[in-house]
Formats: structure tokens, C-alpha cells, sequence
């Protein structure tokens, strides 16, 4: 029989050595990382600086030949969007040349027509020295007087719409009367059905429709102009735009933002005239009858008259 101890002494005496390697790793590792590299790091700056222009020098091709791509992208891009201008012109072409033969037509049918021409607006422009609203009156004060022309009923506008009109006037401020305040009445229209109406502000943001008739038939988002009527306000000033409650009545929403009012623009040669006349004292209530005993009688003519113990 052959003993199985050389065998077993020699994996014994393997696994030693390949322990004792394994410890000199270690130890070997741990005392490189304790050292101070200083010749690894300027071997490693040596390096970078040695490979920088090589590495500059292969990615400079690479980088102009994706400029290249980019810039034939750009070619095309640039060609489909230059025959895109071109047929943008071309229709803008053909919309000016509708536009001035349809002015030139109009001007004949208004020749024709005998239609009175529209005056220019003159316009003086102040700036809102008070914030808008107030306590009794949703009001707002500019600085502009009588020295501009400005008068009592002329409207106030802005770049949005209408503001509201004077409804008094010094030598160096005017006071405004919003569109939104309960005592704002404005004669309207409906643009897209042309049905007129009025207007009352409800100290809130939103307008009341009153005196629209029972057949017309808002449309939310439609937009709501001055009439004219009445000779109030010049005619096609933007009001504001239908919109619908929860409830499924109509309402108008100023266009105009009343709390960020900056300037405002008064139409000097435009003065609306009051709903009544100057010398109106109000309505006053109904009076009730006298009573009197009445005498019924015949007169000489033969005739049946009626007289009371007053007369």
C-alpha cells in the first residue's frame, strides 16, 4: 500500500506559500497608499501635458466634421424655411393687393353713398394719480384738467378698452367714473350678432346685460363694443367679452384690468350726452287723488257737466 502523507504535505506546504503572497499584497498595497505619490503625480501631469496635443489633435477632424453635419442640417433647415417665407409673402401679397382694391371700393360706395366721414379722435393721455376704486364710487383721478380741453361726459379709454367717462373736471385733474361702478350705464353690441343692449357696472368684475331682447342669443367669448346710441360714447370702443355663469346667465368681463391702470387716454372732441336732460329733478312718486264731492248738473245749453264744491 502507498501512504497518502507526501501528498497531504504538499497541498499543506501550497496553501502556505499562496497565504504568505497573499499577505505581502496586502501589506505592499497598504504601504503604497501611506506613501506620498509625488513621482506617480508629475509622471501622471507628464502624461496629460504629453497627450494633450495628440488628443487635441484627433478630435480637431472630429469636431469639424460634425461642424460640417451641423452645418448641412442647417442648409436644409434653412432652405425649407426660406421657401415657406417666400410663400408667406406671396399669400400677404395677394392679401394687400384685396386690401387696397376693397379700400378703393369703399371709398367709391362712400362717395356714392354720401356716408359722413368718422372725425379723428383727439386724445389727451394723463396718468392715474389715485388708486382705482373708492367707498361710495369706483372712481380713479388723473392728472388732467380743463388746460387740455377736457370736459364733463368725454370717455376715458386704454390701450385695452374702455375705461369708463369724466364726471368731473378741475384746472389740473379730471375724476373718472369706471365701467365696473353700479352708477355706469354704457349702450352696447353684440359683435357677432349685432344686438344691441346696455351695460351696468356691479361694483365686481363682471357687467350686467340689460334691455337685450329675448331672441338674441349671446355667445360666450363674444365680444362686446359700444354702440353709439344715444350719442353716450363713440361707437367700436372694446368693452369686454360675453361669458356665462354657472348659473347659465350672461355677463360681460371688462378687457380692461382696472387695478393696473397707469395711464388713461380721454377722448376730448367726443362728449357724451346724459341719459336726461339738466333741468330733470328725479321721478317723483304718484300723488293721490283729492276727494271732493262732485255736483251733477245740466247747463244752459243742455249739456251734463260736472263741477266739485272747490270751484
Amino acid at each position: 500500500m502507498v501512504s497518502g502523507k507526501p501528498s497531504n504535505l504538499k497541498s499543506f506546504k501550497n496553501s502556505r506559500n499562496f497565504n504568505f503572497i497573499l499577505i505581502f499584497l496586502c501589506l505592499t498595497l497598504v504601504f503604497l497608499g501611506k506613501l506620498d505619490l509625488i513621482a506617480i503625480r508629475n509622471v501622471k501631469a507628464f502624461l496629460s501635458d504629453f497627450l494633450a496635443p495628440v488628443t487635441y489633435a484627433i478630435n480637431k477632424p472630429v469636431k469639424e466634421i460634425a461642424g460640417v453635419f451641423e452645418d448641412v442640417k442647417s442648409a436644409g433647415s434653412l432652405r425649407e424655411e426660406n421657401i415657406r417665407l417666400k410663400s408667406e409673402v406671396r399669400k400677404l401679397k395677394v392679401i394687400n393687393s384685396k386690401a387696397s382694391s376693397q379700400e378703393l371700393e369703399l371709398l367709391e360706395l362712400r362717395q356714392l353713398l354720401k356716408v359722413l366721414p368718422e372725425k379723428k379722435n383727439n386724445i389727451i393721455t394723463g396718468r392715474a394719480i389715485t388708486a382705482p376704486g373708492g367707498v361710495f364710487a369706483n372712481t380713479v383721478l388723473i392728472n388732467a384738467g380743463e388746460d387740455f380741453g377736457i370736459k364733463v361726459g368725454q370717455p376715458a379709454i386704454s390701450s385695452l378698452g374702455l375705461v369708463g367717462y369724466v364726471v368731473n373736471v378741475g384746472l389740473k385733474t379730471s375724476r373718472i367714473l369706471l365701467l365696473i361702478d353700479i352708477n355706469s350705464m354704457i349702450p352696447v353690441y353684440l359683435t357677432n350678432s349685432n344686438w344691441p343692449a346696455v351695460v351696468q357696472g356691479q361694483s365686481g368684475k363682471l357687467l350686467k346685460i340689460k334691455f337685450l331682447s329675448s331672441k338674441a342669443e349671446p355667445i360666450d367669448g363674444e365680444v362686446v363694443q359700444t354702440s353709439g346710441h344715444g350719442n353716450r360714447l363713440p361707437a367700436g370702443i372694446n368693452v369686454g367679452k360675453i361669458v356665462k355663469s354657472f348659473s347659465g346667465k350672461f355677463y360681460v368681463a371688462p378687457t380692461v384690468e382696472f387695478h393696473r391702470l397707469t395711464y388713461i387716454s380721454i377722448i376730448t372732441n367726443k362728449t357724451s350726452q346724459p341719459f336726461f336732460s339738466k333741468t330733470f329733478d328725479g321721478f317723483a312718486p304718484l300723488q293721490k287723488p283729492e276727494s271732493s264731492i262732485n255736483l251733477k248738473g245740466l247747463n244752459l245749453s243742455g249739456k251734463r257737466v260736472i263741477e266739485s264744491l272747490d270751484n
